[in-house]
């Protein structure tokens, strides 16, 4: 009742938020993109090649994007002739002047095309915004329903006028964008990984350890949460075996689980939560030995900079976020439960029980089995061992 409730007050904004009167049409195209850290950067190298499109010489570019990417987009496209509006995604969900300013600013904007590339779509965030656009042009995605309310389903029937289907699954979300690209595009696109421009990483106010990798042991998601003392066994491993300083990271909210981890492991380590933006961890992690983290948007980062990564994985969405394919990033090994692993090897259980998230804890993942993980993939670790 209480979401139902919520639901209706979010509908009252959007159709506030369209009453009255607004500029002539603009030739400018609208791209909104509010999903998380992880998704942008499976997705942010495809921005470029839509704003660079031939079939849209002539737009102007705006975007509505999630505010906890954007030191991310300032470091590596504030060259883009792209405006920007962040949206905190939090305080839209639960600040109704907020939202009504945002999506009154989308109104008014009066953008000819819009553009929506994220596959799991949300009525109350990114679709608002797009609904609240009222543009010619509406292009999507044929969405999951994952997070769609039962009593909401079909309520994007008439939102898009051009939506993108790509029926296979599971697929890697990186070429579910690549695909996507090419149908807004009109063409093929160049982009093969996410990797970044080491040239555009930032210096550091810090010296860096020797030899180290990094360690996250926080979630945004408690779901996600692995135990403490997993990750002080598999660090312990790795100081013992290699010399190796460990480097704890993480942000501001992680700071329960950094300083118990801090607290079980008692070998080198230097805590850094909460004291890195999001353009230095990529530094951190373009010198790293590896990364040991549960699934967040810093396993995708570390992709992206050319670190190992060693991930804790539930079967949740499996092949769509993880395991990377092994051309695009051969250093990324993503460790699952055993009773997980023996579904996964089948490809209708697969598409049957792992397409959405699942509730297997993650803490099913023994901390010998991420150890045994490291021993085979020596070859993986800067510098190289064997």
């Amino acid at each position: 009742m209480m979401n139902r409730l919520k639901g209706w007050i979010y509908d009252m904004a959007g159709w506030l938020a369209t009453a009255g009167s607004r500029p002539p049409v603009q030739k400018t195209i609208l791209v909104v993109r509010l999903d998380e850290i992880g998704d942008f950067m499976l997705w942010h190298k495809f921005l470029p090649e839509i704003v660079d499109a031939p079939a849209y010489t002539g737009y102007s570019f705006h975007l509505y994007a999630n505010s906890s990417w954007k030191s991310l987009y300032d470091r590596f496209y504030s060259d883009l002739p792209v405006e920007v509006t962040w949206v905190n995604k939090t305080q839209f969900k639960k600040d109704i002047k907020y939202r009504l300013n945002i999506l009154r600013s989308a109104y008014h904007l009066h953008s000819e095309i819009v553009i929506n590339p994220a596959y799991s779509r949300d009525k109350r965030n990114d679709d608002a915004i797009v609904a609240a656009a009222r543009a010619q042009v509406r292009i999507g995605m044929k969405s999951n329903t994952e997070s769609v309310k039962s009593y909401e389903k079909g309520y994007d029937q008439k939102l898009y006028t051009r939506l993108f289907d790509l029926p296979q699954r599971p697929v890697f979300e990186f070429y579910r964008n690549s695909a996507f690209t090419d149908f807004v595009t009109g063409s093929s696109n160049s982009i093969r990984d996410t990797s970044v421009d080491p040239g555009r990483l930032p210096s550091l106010s810090f010296t860096l350890p020797e030899k180290y990798f990094v360690v996250f042991p926080g979630s945004r998601s408690k779901a996600r949460i692995w135990p403490t003392d997993h990750f002080a066994a598999v660090s312990t491993h790795l100081h013992q075996r290699y010399g190796f300083t460990a480097l704890v990271c993480g942000g501001p909210g992680d700071i329960e689980y950094t300083n118990a981890f801090c607290a079980a492991y008692t070998g080198p380590k230097l805590d850094l939560t909460g004291k890195t933006s999001l353009p230095e961890m990529l530094t951190i992690f373009a010198h790293a030995s590896c990364l040991v983290s549960v699934d967040t948007g810093s396993v995708h980062l570390a992709a992206a900079a050319g670190c190992t990564v060693f991930g804790i994985f539930n079967g949740s969405q499996y092949k769509r976020f993880a395991p990377y394919p092994q051309n695009m990033h051969p250093g990324f090994f993503a460790i699952y439960p055993d009773e997980i692993e023996e579904d996964l090897a089948d490809p209708q259980l697969v598409k049957e029980k792992y397409e959405f998230v699942i509730s297997v804890p993650y803490a099913s993942v023994k901390a010998e089995k991420v150890i045994a993980a490291t021993e085979k993939a020596t070859s993986f670790l800067r510098p190289a061992f064997s």
